[in-house]
């Protein structure tokens, strides 16, 4: 039997990871949730590939992990996509502190200045070696002004203040099936990457 570690206790990212993953291996169980690995990397695609290599080699087997964030153009300096879940600082923030804290931070953005993009990048690894990486553009949307708090979902903080102008302004969890396609475009665009892997590479 071949496994498969997910390096993530993130359960959003979990059900992501087992869709693109489930039709080429056949045991597929995340990392203890002790692992902490130190994301360092200058971009998404070194922490997603320096997660993947290390939990390869704790577990001696195949590891896939990702990494993600959301690109702010109109705060500049001021915001770094890397940092997305650590922007505040703070090894105790909540999601709910990292909500208000971004909102906090666009209070005086307006129109095109709420923009955000997302970006997600995935590593797949074996016993410490890197095989395959990639990333990828996600959707567009924009900061909402406040939110919702009975919307929030664990692992998804992000989505609890965005909405989408071409989805007539709808919140993340207004939208419809078809529409949260668009939203979630980035792991479409992952598993379709991994998909043409593994086909031309099939595991061992």
């Amino acid at each position: 039997m071949v496994n498969l570690i997910l390096a993530t206790s993130n359960p959003h990212k979990l059900n992501k990871l087992r869709w693109i993953f489930n039709d080429f291996f056949q045991n597929i169980t995340a990392q203890n949730a002790a692992i902490d690995i130190v994301e360092d990397g200058k971009t998404f695609l070194e922490n997603a590939e320096k997660k993947a290599i290390e939990v390869s080699k704790i577990y001696n087997c195949y590891a896939a992990a990702t990494d993600g964030g959301v690109l702010i153009p109109s705060l500049g300096d001021n915001w770094n996509g890397l940092l997305t879940k650590r922007f505040i600082g703070r090894t105790d923030a909540t999601d709910i502190d990292r909500i208000e804290a971004l909102l906090d931070l666009m209070k005086n953005k307006v129109g095109d200045e709420r923009s955000i993009i997302w970006n997600e990048a995935l590593a797949l690894a074996k016993n410490g070696e890197l095989i395959y990486s990639t990333q990828v553009d996600g959707d567009h949307g924009m900061v909402q002004t406040d939110y919702d708090p009975s919307q929030y979902k664990p692992g998804i903080w992000q989505c609890t203040i965005t909405c989408y102008p071409q989805f007539g302004g709808k919140n993340f969890f207004e939208l419809t099936d078809k529409e949260r396609e668009y939203s979630e475009i980035s792991w479409h665009r992952l598993k379709q990457a991994v998909s043409g892997f593994m086909i031309k590479h099939p595991i061992e």
